[in-house]
């Protein structure tokens, strides 16, 4: 019987060895699987969250000194897209708004992108003070709803500059010296060079049109004998031709207007028909004759400044009334000037 007692109690301790060694396991596996979810779980929280970089170049200044902000989010491929960007409020606790900037969008090989602002601010009262998050709604995805993620706040000390401990006398600056151009002289010089130029110009100007004006013909003849030689010698040129009957008419305006001239002392060699019609009121004759001489005149003027090409006919019809007024205009009594005693 003490034997068999023995027995029992040996069983019964290895029962509670194995029943123990059991509950070990148990818990030793109950731990490794919770560790291995945690461990998932904060994977995929790492590769499916929104890395935000929010980088400030300072975080101490002076008063009124500036600090740039600078905000970055990476989006991830087929992640969730951005529904609103940073809305900046109108008034920041502390700070002003310098400047917003714009937000960019930079495209990788990968098919990702990153959104990118940088955001300048200052603030003008002495202090610690804290700069708040700024918030970003990302829109909804396939088994996940919108949500809101937010930069990072940062402290900023704002101080004033260092006071000066040297306790130095400074003098008071002496008054500088400004100079002031004074452009008098420059506009007189400038504006005699330029009137100076402008007489030149036209010096040049009535020079050259002199020069191309028709000398008067020095004759022995009277001035009604040399108008009918030269009268005589327009019967010679060929009235079919154009070259011929462009010089017809030029020479026979000349003809008329050098014969007057001479008889009036003038030169009116360079006077328009309406100048010569003028100086035909000195003469004694009818409308007639001077509507005549006006016809032919116009005539000639037609052919030298319009190109117009008459008949042999009006041409030898112009002739001739250019011929009846010089020999009216001879016969005139009032041409010759009389000496008064």
């Amino acid at each position: 019987m003490q034997e068999a007692d023995q027995r029992s109690t040996s069983n019964a301790q290895r029962f509670d060895k194995l029943k123990v060694y059991m509950t070990n396991t148990k818990n030793h596996w109950s731990v490794i699987r919770a560790g291995l979810i945690v461990c998932f779980t904060c994977c995929v929280q790492f590769i499916f969250c929104q890395p935000m970089q929010t980088i400030t170049d300072k975080k101490d200044i002076l008063i009124g000194e500036q600090i740039k902000l600078n905000i970055k989010m990476p989006l991830p491929i087929n992640g969730a897209g951005v529904k609103q960007w940073i809305v900046i409020p109108d008034s920041i606790p502390h700070f002003d708004i310098v400047e917003t900037g714009t937000a960019d969008t930079t495209n990788f090989k990968d098919d990702s992108k990153a959104i990118e602002q940088t955001i300048i601010i200052t603030s003008f009262d002495s202090g610690r003070w804290v700069f708040p998050p700024l918030a970003i709604e990302l829109s909804a995805t396939v088994g996940q709803p919108a949500k809101t993620v937010y930069t990072d706040s940062f402290y900023v000390n704002v101080s004033y500059s260092p006071a000066d401990s040297t306790n130095q006398l400074r003098d008071i600056k002496p008054i500088i010296t400004v100079f002031i151009t004074d452009y008098f002289w420059y506009y007189i010089i400038g504006g005699s060079l330029l009137l100076l130029l402008i007489v030149y110009l036209l010096y040049k100007y009535f020079k050259k049109n002199k020069s191309l004006m028709p000398a008067a013909t020095v004759s022995n003849l009277s001035p009604f004998a040399e108008a009918m030689e030269e009268l005589k010698k327009l019967t010679q040129f060929n009235l079919q031709e154009a070259a011929d009957i462009k010089s017809f008419h030029i020479k026979l305006a000349a003809v008329f207007k050098n014969y007057l001239g001479r008889k009036q002392s003038k030169n009116l060699l360079n006077k328009t028909t309406g100048d010569l019609l003028i100086n035909m009121k000195e003469i004694n004759l009818s409308a007639d004759n001077v509507s005549n001489l006006a016809t032919a005149l116009r005539c000639t003027d037609a052919v030298k400044f319009a190109k117009y090409l008459p008949l042999a006919g009006e041409s030898e019809d112009s002739l001739q009334k250019i011929k009846d007024s010089i020999n009216l205009t001879e016969a005139a009594k009032l041409l010759t000037p009389k000496l008064v005693n």
